[in-house]
């Protein structure tokens, strides 16, 4: 209790809460009349253990999605409106865990002490929040390292059709942070249990949980928290880059956010648009994707990536969803069920795939080694239809149908086997020297397979001035040099 000065008259900290009542309840969205001053994403408290979210209005009601079971629910019981956001625990113990859309703890371990609570529906950081986004994000994936580099705080989709690897490039990402003091987050939206077990064992067996946190909402789980919990990801995201550590967040996959968000807007009444999706989905995508980013030193210094995964039918790139999210970001990376079904793996099909920011990121050695990487390839590609068009090839066609089959040769990668920069500049170097062009294809793959180890038993501390450093110095091109004269003088 407190008196003004010169007053006499005590003065209590009051707290103002509406109350209302339920009027109608369709599943997972409730109706309510008498809350007359609430706002869009404010928290409704429904007794029971029950909450809900402002999800929207109409002359009369107000519409909120029910966080909690609906059957403890009934018409005309009263709820409260609660004059703050919906918020969520986030705290360096999530780092190992995995968590429930509401950052409950799902993994049946101890509970986990927050350190703060965040706002799941946050605006994105402002312009004078941000910087200049100049740091490279190795995926460990030769051909997106390449090809279509990553930058620290950008934001990039990967799309194609079901079963053609999108999630493996996103888990490699992840694995190949161990060491590089980066946070990595995975968000499963929508996956099988079965899918969801396999990431966990992958990321279990790798080390990788040591840096990972799982927000989780599975088929199984409420549309409600299959909605809300890529904003639920990147709040946690947000903690971390308020320490100024570099985020990584997956989302696998959009596609069935948008879904999710559908059903929701079914049940809210929302007359549907194109493709039967409701008007404002992209508004609510963008919501998300825009909270990426690399921030300045007042803002903590940190940066967000985004990995968004999408789903395509049939390959077209054109669909709804799919073109709405390649224009909220700054790249894609396309996978092809035609390149998937010929064997090539990872099956990535640059001329489709582009990163708008990365490349000015990317180490200067890489740059140098693949200058005309993606031109030449695109030669060999015209080339090979050209030649089902007539027998036979002459001499310069064969050269080039020769380096392409290198090309191909040495960017043929397994999943979940993430390589590092050394490894990647070895075999671009022995591409750039025109060492493979000779070599048949099981001698190509053994150069591939061997090569590093070859190498870092040679001289190690060069590997180290690569990885360091990435730049091409005339000792790093002489020590590239003596590796390869003594591979291939070995008789390898």
């Amino acid at each position: 209790m407190k008196s003004s000065p010169g007053s006499q008259i005590p003065l209590f900290k009051m707290k103002v809460q509406e109350k209302g009542r339920i009027k109608d309840i369709k599943e997972i969205i409730v109706r309510l009349e008498g809350l007359t001053s609430c706002l869009n994403g404010q928290i409704v408290d429904m007794g029971d253990g029950v909450k809900g979210i402002v999800m929207g209005f109409d002359e009369t009601d107000v519409l909120a999605l029910v966080l909690g079971d609906p059957g403890k629910l009934r018409m005309g019981k009263e709820v409260t409106g609660v004059s703050e956001p919906f918020k969520i625990p986030v705290g360096d113990g999530f780092i190992g865990r995995m968590v429930t859309a509401m950052g409950e703890p799902c993994d049946q371990r101890d509970p986990i002490p927050p350190e703060n609570h965040y706002p799941v529906f946050r605006a994105s950081p402002p312009i004078i929040a941000r910087a200049p986004v100049n740091k490279f994000l190795s995926t460990g994936t030769k051909i997106v390292d390449v090809m279509v580099p990553l930058a620290k705080g950008q934001r990039q989709l990967i799309l194609g059709d079901r079963m053609t690897g999108k999630t493996i490039i996103t888990i490699d990402a992840i694995l190949n942070q161990k060491g590089r003091d980066v946070v990595c987050i995975y968000c499963c939206v929508g996956k099988s249990v079965s899918a969801m077990e396999k990431v966990v064992s992958v990321l279990h067996d790798a080390g990788a949980l040591e840096y990972t946190v799982l927000v989780v909402a599975t088929d199984n789980s409420p549309v409600g928290e299959q909605y809300i919990v890529p904003f639920s990801a990147a709040s946690l995201g947000d903690h971390f880059v308020s320490k100024g550590k570099d985020v990584l967040v997956v989302f696998d996959d959009l596609t069935k956010h948008a879904w999710a968000y559908r059903q929701l807007s079914l049940l809210l009444d929302r007359p549907p648009g194109r493709e039967a999706y409701p008007g404002d989905i992209f508004y609510v995508q963008t919501q998300l994707m825009e909270r990426a980013g690399n921030f300045n030193e007042n803002f903590g210094g940190g940066s967000m990536t985004f990995l968004g995964i999408a789903e395509t039918q049939q390959g077209d790139l054109t669909g709804y969803i799919p073109s709405n999210l390649a224009s909220m970001c700054d790249g894609q990376i396309y996978l092809s069920s035609s390149i998937f079904a010929e064997g090539f793996r990872p099956a990535i099909d640059f001329t489709l795939s582009l990163s708008i920011i990365g490349g000015r990121c990317q180490p200067p050695i890489l740059k140098d080694l693949c200058r005309t990487l993606r031109t030449e390839y695109a030669q060999y590609l015209e080339v090979m239809k050209l030649s089902k068009l007539q027998s036979g090839l002459t001499g310069e066609a064969e050269r080039v149908v020769k380096k392409g089959e290198a090309i191909i040769s040495i960017l043929q990668q397994g999943q979940y086997t993430p390589v590092s920069l050394a490894e990647e500049v070895l075999l671009l170097y022995a591409l750039q020297k025109n060492m493979l062009q000779v070599l048949h294809d099981d001698e190509k793959k053994k150069f591939r397979t061997e090569i590093y180890a070859f190498a870092k038993e040679m001289n190690s501390s060069l590997l180290s001035e690569i990885e360091n450093n990435g730049t091409m110095t005339t000792e790093v091109g002489r020590g590239l040099n003596e590796i390869m004269q003594a591979y291939f003088g070995s008789g390898k």
